[in-house]
């Protein structure tokens, strides 16, 4: 199965939107929670993750798996960021 480049970004431009909003959610969740210890444990997994397929993806930086780390690499540092705010708490 080939699947062309504008239909892989488009789906990976909508996965990652869900992902945004679901992280969203666990910020809240964190946020309202007594101990928001697993909270920030899942979004530092999240994030640490999602940077690595992120490197992965540039190092193999074809068409269009450029991009896509690039939008991977900004979403794991927006967990990373959402995870060091709610220790903040």
């Amino acid at each position: 199965m080939n699947i062309s480049p504008t239909v892989m970004l488009i789906i990976v431009c909508f996965a990652l939107a869900m992902h945004y909003m679901s992280q969203k959610l666990l910020l809240a969740k964190g946020w309202k929670s007594d101990d928001a210890k697993p909270y920030i444990r899942r979004l530092i997994i999240n994030g640490g993750l999602i940077i690595v397929v992120a490197v992965v993806s540039l190092i193999i930086a074809d068409s269009p798996y450029g991009l896509i780390g690039i939008l991977l690499f900004i979403e794991g540092a927006v967990c990373l960021a959402f995870a060091r705010k709610l220790s903040k708490k």
